[in-house]
């Protein structure tokens, strides 16, 4: 019996990769902060307003707010981020905590063009002392989530977009909020 066992085991042993690899792309995630040498309230307003992204954002041409019904039915504010590279992004609004100087919100992949999805990234503005650390943090997928994706939408090229977009987002904010304007 036991050998049956072994014989059984040992042939469906080659099926094990191929099942665990079925389920597609598996959640990234991502961080990344910068220091800024300004109040932390002046950054906050500035992080804030999320119909204004342009305003600090070097990659961003123009930012477009609305209000409509969410999948739930709920009143949502959604924005429409023009890139100066030609891309799109498209997200909702998920919250705003004025007290602990937190945005949350998300990606919606069917209206954007970048490569990545299932993204709900937190921006977090901390005071620290006479300086000001500002983190963005989320998990993310690639957007084909298929078990062989294209090479412009696989996981470096998702992780790639991430940090390209907020590399230089948290550089443009340092210096529209270290700025004094």
């Amino acid at each position: 019996m036991k050998k049956i066992l072994g014989v059984i085991a040992v042939s469906l042993l080659p099926l094990v990769p191929l099942t665990a690899a079925a389920h597609g792309a598996a959640a990234l995630r991502f961080e990344k902060s910068v220091t800024i040498k300004a109040p932390a309230a002046k950054v906050w307003a500035l992080v804030k307003d999320f119909g204004n992204e342009q305003a600090w954002h070097a990659g961003v041409e123009s930012t477009k707010t609305e209000q409509k019904k969410d999948e739930n039915g709920d009143e949502a504010t959604y924005r429409t981020v023009k890139l100066k590279n030609g891309g799109t992004m498209y997200e909702k609004l998920r919250s705003v905590d004025d007290a602990g100087m937190r945005l949350k919100y998300e990606y919606v992949l069917e209206k954007s063009t970048l490569q990545f999805s299932n993204f709900y990234p937190m921006i977090t503005v901390t005071a620290k002392g006479n300086e000001t650390e500002v983190t963005v943090k989320g998990s993310y997928t690639r957007a084909d989530s298929s078990n062989i994706p294209k090479p412009e939408q696989n996981d470096d090229a998702a992780t790639k977009a991430l940090d390209d977009f907020f590399g230089q987002g948290l550089d443009s904010l340092k210096k529209a909020a270290e700025s004094g304007k």
